[in-house]
């Protein structure tokens, strides 16, 4: 009877040392991620707005092509984050909504979906940099701040960002959902001009409707066909009877 005494009280005295040294490891987790969000908040925007400052010159197109395409990840946040600077107003991803019309003029390429592509590609190449990685979450949780960025651009994205993202989440504790439940697309994700397209086709295939200002919007006579890179003008066959093929 005594050994089974001994063999119970030593079984509780390492079960009860198992729970002090996992409480002591989930304390620690949490305090981790608690300093992380402190970062993102107070050192992400400033860190953002002072590698947008280190821009090269050049147009929006030369920038655009740096953002994605640069040698160096300096370079690469640098372009990209000037142009987030530039095309959403306040230089904040959460008035990304307020970015409308097309590139250039007889352009169907809408400025809003090129804006978000640039911001994806600042996010990846801050998320690469010491000094960058809580600049990259905080334009992250300012995009994701609005339920209808989280629809239309997080619910659905691209592998290569997908991938970027989930680094980042891991890395500095991002809070937020952002979770993708369709993983596709090109990358980068500037839609090329499609000619026509049948709304009916559209809704079918699940494309992403846009204004006449090229906005994301629930219906439009513009539709972006994410999975493939297109953007369309819609038609309905009573107003217009050509071939959509």
């Amino acid at each position: 009877m005594k050994k089974i005494i001994a063999a119970l009280a030593a079984a509780l005295v390492a079960l009860f040392s198992c729970g002090a040294a996992f409480a002591d490891a989930e304390w620690d987790a949490f305090v981790a991620e608690m300093e992380s969000r402190m970062k993102i908040k107070e050192e992400g925007e400033a860190a953002y707005t002072r590698i947008a400052l280190l821009a090269p010159a050049g147009s929006d197109a030369e920038l655009f092509a740096l953002s994605m395409n640069a040698p160096s990840a300096e370079t690469r946040a640098a372009a990209g984050a000037a142009l987030v600077k530039k095309w959403f107003p306040d230089g904040d991803p959460a008035n990304w909504e307020k970015v409308n019309g097309f590139m250039s003029a007889g352009s169907y390429v809408p400025r809003q979906i090129v804006a978000v592509n640039a911001l994806y590609n600042a996010v990846t190449a801050l998320s690469e940099l010491p000094d960058g990685k809580y600049a990259a979450a905080w334009l992250m949780t300012r995009f994701a701040s609005t339920s209808r960025a989280k629809l239309i651009f997080i619910d659905s994205m691209p592998a290569p960002f997908r991938e970027t993202l989930d680094r980042l989440i891991a890395e500095t504790g991002m809070p937020g959902a952002f979770e993708t439940t369709r993983v596709e697309g090109p990358w980068p994700f500037v839609p090329v001009f499609n000619g026509w397209v049948r709304r009916e086709r559209a809704i079918t295939e699940g494309y992403q409707f846009l204004d006449g200002y090229g906005g994301a919007a629930p219906n439009g006579p513009y539709a972006w066909d994410r999975a493939h890179g297109y953007v369309y003008k819609v038609y309905d066959p009573i107003e217009l009877d050509v071939d959509s093929d």
